[in-house]
């Protein structure tokens, strides 16, 4: 029998009951502290004691393997889990412009590879040694699947860079991780991977991306020339250490080219970008700038990839993006002081 009883209702109850919540413990802080920087400080700065981190600590756990364990028992090998059915999904073959789902739906067991950094962070080194074996015998990127190359980036790429950097680190910081016989074998296939979406790069005069690809035949004919902020900016965290790791540069070249013509094609008085562009023509289509949905990884990622990389250009253009935001865009209302 299923362990994941839920209903579209429960789901829904569910989400507006966390969220209350959120606004509750938002308005709660607020209302304990003075207004004044130091009742800031102590909001932006507080602390679990020990035995309420604890306590979040296994419940993370015990979330973690409520959707694992179902994952492998009624889904894997497909790519997620349906909650409501109890049963195995991949991308939707009967309606292509369901992007919704075939954005990152590809029949390459999703879940699993993406589970791989946590299995090890969790110290369960028997499963991570499973599932990686899982991995290298079972799951292809040769497939006929059109998918989002943002998504499959930060998902699919990612999980197997930090998979085999965590296996291979000489420190060993989680235990043994390596399975026997391991010889770069996730490295190879985030390799072939990210192979496979290079031809996003292709045919655009600007350098950015189109924003997917199929997996086995490069760019579909029908494609967008259309792609959002974060869609084509978010690439070079992932490139360049694949490129680091290969000595190949091309990777990471195209991921900063990509990241450079976003960045010279913000607005000339305000510094802030839109948030949907045209690749081939270099105009944005959605005009929109925000730090949400569709935008904030840009951002993200330039501060990252100095950290990481430690580019200088990275550095500066994380901190005008940040001036900019900081002197153009609206700040929320004000309770009790404080903005929120």
């Amino acid at each position: 029998m299923c362990s994941l009883p839920w209903t579209l209702d429960r789901l829904l109850l569910v989400t507006m009951s966390v969220w209350t919540l959120v606004g509750q413990i938002v308005v709660f802080f607020i209302m304990q502290h003075p207004k004044n920087n130091e009742g800031l400080s102590r909001i932006q700065f507080q602390t679990f004691p020990e035995s309420r981190r604890l306590e979040m600590k296994e419940a993370a756990r015990r979330m973690f393997y409520t959707g694992y364990d179902n994952y492998m028992k009624y889904a894997f090998p497909k790519d997620e889990l349906d909650p409501l059915h109890c049963i195995g999904r991949g991308p939707d073959v009967e309606d292509p412009s369901n992007i919704n789902i075939n954005d990152i739906l590809g029949n390459y067991s999703l879940t699993l590879v993406d589970s791989l950094d946590m299995l090890a962070i969790l110290g369960n080194s028997s499963e991570f040694r499973r599932a990686v074996q899982l991995v290298v015998d079972r799951v292809s990127f040769d497939v006929n699947s059109t998918v989002q190359v943002f998504e499959v980036n930060i998902r699919l790429l990612g999980a197997l860079l930090s998979a085999h950097l965590l296996l291979t680190d000489p420190l060993k910081p989680f235990g043994d991780l390596e399975p026997n016989g391991y010889d770069d074998d996730l490295l190879y296939m985030a390799h072939d991977l990210a192979g496979r979406l290079l031809p996003a790069f292709e045919n655009t005069t600007t350098g950015i991306p189109h924003p997917r690809v199929n997996l086995r035949y490069g760019i579909p004919a029908d494609t967008a020339n259309e792609t959002c902020l974060a869609g084509a900016g978010t690439l070079l965290l992932e490139f360049g250490l694949l490129s680091r790791l290969l000595g190949d540069p091309v990777f990471e070249d195209s991921a900063r080219r990509a990241a450079i013509a976003l960045w010279k094609r913000r607005d000339k008085d305000t510094g802030l970008l839109g948030n949907v562009i045209n690749i081939q023509t270099g105009q944005w289509s959605g005009k929109l700038s925000g730090l949400g949905a569709g935008m904030d990884s840009f951002y993200e990622y330039l501060l990252k990839a100095f950290i990481l990389f430690g580019f200088e250009e990275d550095l500066q253009m994380f901190n005008q993006a940040y001036q900019g935001i900081s002197q153009h865009m609206k700040k929320g209302c004000v309770v009790y002081g404080y903005y929120v």
